[in-house]
Formats: C-alpha cells, structure tokens, sequence
C-alpha cells in the first residue's frame, strides 16, 4: 500500500507501466464536467471509476483483487479507509468473483486511515482494503490498472 499527495504521482511511473496512463486521467480530470461510473482509458487494462457520494451505508468489509491494482484518489471531501494484510484475512464472505475480480472478508482492518483531497492510495492484491468506512461525502476517482507481466 502507498498513500500520497498526488503532486508526487509522478514518483510511482516506474512501478507499473501503465500507472502513468492512470494518473494522467486523474491529473486532467475536470471536477465541473465528469462522467461518474466506468471512465475508459485503455480498455480492460486502464479504466477509471468515477464517484460522486453523498450518502451510503459505510462499508464494513476489507476486498481483495487479483487481477487489478487499485489506485484511489480522492478529487473532493475525506475517505476513511482500513488496510489489513491478505495473507492475514481468515474470515471470507463468499468466494472469490473472477468476474468482478473480488473477494470480500469480515476481518477487522488491521490500520484505519482518512484520505484526503489531492492524496491518492494505491492498493496491491497482497493489500485488504476497506473504503468508505464512514458516511462522508466525497468525489473519488479509482483507477483499475490490470496486472502484467513486467
């Protein structure tokens, strides 16, 4: 896990080759003019996820991916996210979904964290995360960057 102001983004280039492509949307992003939902960068490869909360039911349970790294950022307002260990996750909700590239476990984060605007979180699979634990409205843009060879 890394957390960061996104001024440094340009830090992390070199640890996927595709986290430029990422944070380059993430940097051009106009808060007066989105999409929310699926954003296309390149393909199933690079995409963003766009989204404006205002009120949810704040999340309980720590997921995991296999198949993308999460980039998370928060464009407006505060996420309080925990983080656990995967291989420390003993309590799964259901199985693995291929599909949706998730699993989710009721462990209790091992840390809890508030991001903040202008500051980013990149999640690995060996990282359980857990955003949106509280009810506080945010604009959060997460950057699916697929897992390749390098």
């Amino acid at each position: 896990m890394i957390l960061d102001h996104i001024h440094n983004s340009n830090k992390y280039y070199s640890l996927h080759p595709l986290f430029k492509k990422g944070f380059d949307f993430i940097n051009s992003f106009d808060v007066n003019n989105y999409k929310e939902g699926r954003n296309e960068i390149l393909g199933d490869d690079v995409f963003a996820l766009v989204f404006n909360l205002n009120t949810f039911e704040p999340n309980k349970k720590l997921e995991i991916h296999n198949t993308y790294i999460d980039i998370q950022f928060l464009v407006k307002g505060t996420d309080q996210m925990g983080w656990k260990e995967r291989s420390l996750c003993s309590k799964p909700e259901g199985d693995f979904s291929v599909e949706k590239d998730v699993q989710f476990f009721t462990d209790t984060p091992k840390n809890t964290f508030d991001v903040e605007e202008n500051h980013f979180v990149i999640f690995y699979p060996t990282d359980a995360h857990a955003p949106l634990m509280q009810n506080i409205p945010c604009l959060k843009i997460v950057i699916k960057v697929k897992i390749t060879e390098l």
